[in-house]
């Protein structure tokens, strides 16, 4: 509220609102009313209120007298149960007799140092956004994760989470099982779910599944027997963790991959948001989640996930040491952009931009300005059929 001059001199009460609409703030005065984009530059001038978006699912917000892994164990607990009273016979053939691992999701993401894997991560929306894309066809995505050089494809399977199911990962994988036979072959696929049974495990194993991904805050303890049943029923897995003390169970456990994850999963928000205007983290490098790589021990391979869209940060991730990065909203916002093709917009898209630059070896230094401008369009797409930003 202001006190401002009245047109006879006598003092007028101004009113003045300035609150967030979704992606956008909205200021309500006199004058009118105007939209502004929020930004993680805007998160951190206006407070970190703005940062704590409501979780929603499919069916709306959801609860928040308990924690967002509290809602998802109740959940999934139910989901367990329903999987047992009515288990397919190929999925209890898998939970009995098990299946060979012969390591594909491990072996494509491995990198050399000095070198990046990227993970496409396929999900028409999340628990901190609600839905941010529409995918009419996951087995075009699919191809096009493949022909731009994707080492390996994520496929999130809660559909009341993430939009996706299991059903989107059987495209992804039959899209996939085409390029049997060629050079390089189908990606490993491997599913992203919260799991907390042997019985989801081999569920995920017979829709093809090369690895599933175990979190690490969900399971504490149990993680170990839950890697022992991945590689048992023929899959990788990688474990989540997002601090040090879950990383040393994951160790302990007998992880080989290790997925870093900047999110905090009491509430999902990023825990350090990348600023995208300014190209870097919000607090140095060395004091955020991603910081937890020096602790990583020699032979097991990181994974950098959670905030993981811009150009600059993947390249700064991999000269940090991480093989491989999961990168799910930017790719699917690119691929939801040119979904549709022209004689002059083609198949070649923004999603395939954006993976060739987070693999390409550019410099941080003279890397392109923004993905989102870019879509991988600058330097670090350079060898990408010589497109380029102008």
């Amino acid at each position: 509220f202001a006190m401002a001059p009245g047109r006879f001199g006598a003092s007028i009460l101004l009113a003045y609102a300035f609150v967030q609409v979704g992606q956008c703030f909205v200021s309500v005065s006199p004058a009118g009313m105007r939209f502004f984009p929020v930004s993680t530059s805007d998160a951190r001038l206006f407070g970190s209120s703005m940062a704590k978006p409501t979780l929603r699912g499919r069916s709306g917000a959801l609860g928040c007298s308990s924690s967002f892994l509290e809602q998802v164990r109740e959940r999934k607990v139910k989901e367990v149960e329903q999987l047992k009273a009515n288990m397919p016979e190929n999925v209890a053939k898998i939970l009995e007799t098990g299946a060979k691992n012969k390591n594909r999701y491990l072996k494509a993401i491995k990198k050399p140092k000095g070198t990046i894997s990227v993970v496409p991560q396929i999900k028409t929306q999340a628990p901190n956004l609600g839905k941010f894309a529409s995918l009419p066809a996951v087995d075009v995505l699919s191809a096009h994760c493949y022909e731009a050089g994707a080492s390996a494809i994520a496929v999130c399977t809660d559909k009341e989470l993430y939009g996706t199911d299991w059903e989107s990962l059987k495209k992804v994988a039959a899209q996939q099982a085409r390029y049997k036979g060629k050079f390089p072959g189908p990606l490993p696929v491997i599913a992203f779910d919260f799991f907390i049974d042997e019985a989801q495990l081999a569920l995920a194993a017979s829709y093809g599944c090369d690895a599933v991904c175990l979190n690490a805050a969900l399971l504490g303890s149990s993680a170990k027997d839950m890697l022992a049943s991945a590689d048992r029923m023929g899959m990788d897995a990688l474990v989540e963790v997002h601090n040090k003390a879950e990383l040393d169970i994951a160790i302990e456990a007998g992880a080989k991959i290790v997925g870093i994850s900047n999110r905090d999963m009491e509430t999902f928000n990023l825990k350090h948001p990348v600023d995208y205007q300014l190209r870097i983290w919000n607090e140095p490098l060395e004091e955020t989640v991603f910081g937890l790589i020096k602790d990583v021990p020699e032979g097991v391979i990181a994974t950098a996930m959670g905030g993981c869209n811009e150009t600059l940060v993947a390249w700064t991730l991999r000269d940090e040491g991480y093989s491989s990065i999961m990168v799910g909203e930017a790719i699917i916002r690119g691929s939801e952009m040119r979904m549709a093709s022209s004689a002059y917009s083609a198949a070649y898209n923004e999603a395939k931009g954006l993976i060739m630059a987070f693999k390409a070896k550019g410099s941080k230094k003279y890397g392109p300005s923004a993905t989102g401008s870019f879509f991988g369009k600058g330097e670090g797409a350079k060898e990408s059929l010589g497109m380029m930003s102008i």
